[in-house]
């Protein structure tokens, strides 16, 4: 009787055991692939950011720059935002623009892309601005943050 009894109990234990070990060893039974060069048809993010956004309805004029992408957890880019007005960066209000509102071509050289829209840098401005709030922030996003408040404090107390 005794045997069964212990049988009972270490039957159990030892199945956990090889599920969690099992489970530790596959994660999602998907190994990381890289890469060594970016495939065809895909460009980096820099690309994009510091980018001139051009107006289709006023002569190809320059409207603003872009200054972040919105994207969403697959990856996509839902969109970007664009800042508008001011002077040197002063008086600035960014503005979200829905990716599928730009056309992206290839400039003369055939490196750089020309990013423009069907919009007026006036209509840009009268456009409700983007506020970047309640938003998913990466854990580097954080430690910056984190670090500039400490600065910030720092040298409130030594004021």
């Amino acid at each position: 009787m005794k045997p069964t009894f212990l049988t009972t109990l270490i039957l159990p234990a030892l199945m956990a055991t090889a599920g969690i070990a099992q489970a530790n060893e596959g994660g999602n039974g998907m190994e990381a692939s890289y890469l060594t060069h970016a495939p065809d048809n895909t460009f980096h993010s820099d690309s994009l950011t510091g980018n001139q956004v051009r107006s289709r309805v006023e002569n190809d004029e320059d409207i603003g720059t872009i200054n972040d992408l919105i994207i969403d957890e697959d990856g996509k880019i839902n969109a970007v935002v664009v800042g508008v007005g001011g002077f040197l960066g002063m008086g600035e209000k960014n503005v979200a623009i829905e990716w599928d509102s730009l056309e992206l071509t290839k400039g003369e050289d055939n490196e750089e892309y020309v990013i423009s829209v069907n919009a007026s840098e006036e209509a840009l401005q009268e456009a409700q601005e983007y506020e970047r709030n309640d938003d998913l922030r990466t854990e580097r996003d954080t430690e910056m943050n984190n670090s500039e408040d400490n600065a910030n404090e720092m040298r409130d107390t030594q004021s």
